[in-house]
């Protein structure tokens, strides 16, 4: 777009917002204005959709109740500007200038794009990304940023009361001074953040990683950091897990199959525990620990495995069909064939293979990982690690291998 039909276009939409003849709302959805400087402008309710943005000059401008859905603001200089309402959903704001900003109740949510594989279409989640960004003194009541990236951001003095961080990434960050009041980070990581004189009175941080984190630098009246639901308590769901094991010991002629399809599991600690055979269908497992865990022929379709450490987890025969494993630590992982065994407990000489089909592994670490004979159509690992996995027998056909790395791989050719 030539910088005069901007002008001109922004000029119509000033007149839109005062009501004046001539007006039209703006509309620049996909531009690429990469670089520009729309500094002090008042570009409320403007349809910016998937504009490109970045290292663009939009100091003090509004864009309140804006739609900026996966906007790429990377490296844009956004201080004091105005973003009350605005859908910020899937944005890219890494490394931006947000200081001062006003985020209040805008959404930083989840941002869902659709692909078509082998001409079916299948819907992709891209959380928004702030990673290094500067948020000093940003206000953010209200917002909602589950599953927001905001690692080794500088969130010094930002007003975070109330806001919706469920599942997001603060690891890393500086939240010295941050007020978090009210605010719900159930399942969220603050791993190695900072912070000194914080506020997190009445705030909820259940299942949230704290490792190398001082609470006692920071105000903690009222904060919820127990999981309280009684179907999920500690003591029952030992129970659960105790009858499970003897499920499994005894070929299911006692205790009970471990069954927790459509339940909450985000940020528990099941490393090492023995899930084989579970029902896990739709489960959120958001930021647990299943390092060490057997999980051999468990149903985990459509399950969200996000961020999860599965580093050396055996998922052998495991159904992960259209499950969300982005982000996730699966170095050393099995997921290759399980061999069946009759009621005898002999071998049948049949093999299960692990079930992955339409799963996501976008930026997945799988590093050594044991992917022989597993089903892979319509998997998408898109910058995923597979150096030195073993991929000999799996049927990728359709694949998404985009910006993979496979350095070292082992792969039928």
């Amino acid at each position: 777009m030539k910088s005069s039909e901007l002008l001109q276009a922004i000029s119509e939409h000033r007149l839109y917002l005062d009501g004046k003849p001539g007006g039209h709302i703006l509309n620049l959805k996909g531009a690429a204005l990469a670089g520009s400087d729309l500094s002090k402008q008042r570009l409320q309710h403007s349809r910016l959709g998937n504009i490109d943005l970045s290292h663009a000059i939009l100091t003090r401008s509004s864009f309140d109740n804006a739609d900026l859905f996966g906007a790429n603001l990377a490296g844009a200089n956004l201080s004091f500007a105005s973003l009350v309402g605005a859908d910020l959903r899937g944005a890219n704001l890494r490394k931006a200038n947000l200081e001062g900003a006003d985020f209040e109740r805008a959404d930083l949510g989840p941002g869902q794009g659709v692909v078509f594989v082998s001409g079916e279409r299948r819907v992709r989640e891209t959380p928004a990304d702030l990673t290094g960004a500067n948020l000093k003194g940003a206000k953010l009541t209200g917002a909602k940023a589950n599953s927001a990236d905001f690692s080794y951001a500088n969130l010094m003095g930002a007003n975070l009361a109330g806001a919706q961080l469920n599942g997001a990434n603060l690891s890393g960050t500086d939240l010295t001074r941050a007020d978090f009041t009210g605010a719900s980070l159930r399942a969220a990581l603050l791993n190695n953040a900072r912070v000194d004189e914080a506020c997190f009175d009445g705030a909820d941080l259940r299942r949230a990683e704290l490792r190398n984190v001082d609470l006692g630098k920071a105000s903690c009246q009222d904060v919820v950091l127990h999981e309280t639901d009684t179907a999920l308590d500690d003591e029952a769901f030992k129970l659960r897990l105790g009858q499970h094991v003897d499920w499994i010991v005894s070929n299911g002629a006692r205790g009970r199959r471990l069954d927790m399809s459509s339940a909450s599991l985000a940020g528990f600690n099941l490393s090492n525990v023995d899930l084989s055979g579970a029902k896990l269908t739709d489960c959120d497992l958001t930021g647990a620990d299943l390092r060490g865990a057997k999980l051999c022929l468990a149903q985990l379709d459509k399950a969200r495995l996000r961020g999860c450490q599965l580093a050396g987890a055996d998922l052998s025969g495991a159904s992960l069909a259209r499950a969300d494993l982005a982000g996730a630590t699966l170095t050393g992982a099995k997921l290759g064939p399980m061999a069946i065994r009759g009621a005898d407990g002999r071998p049948s000489g049949r093999d299960w293979p692990t079930d992955l089909r339409g799963a996501s592994l976008v930026q997945a670490d799988l590093v050594g990982a044991d992917l022989r004979n597993a089903r892979l159509e319509g998997a998408d690992f898109t910058a995923a690690n597979l150096t030195t996995a073993d991929l000999r027998g799996s049927d990728y056909v359709n694949a998404i291998l985009g910006g993979a790395k496979l350095t070292g791989a082992s792969y039928d050719t």
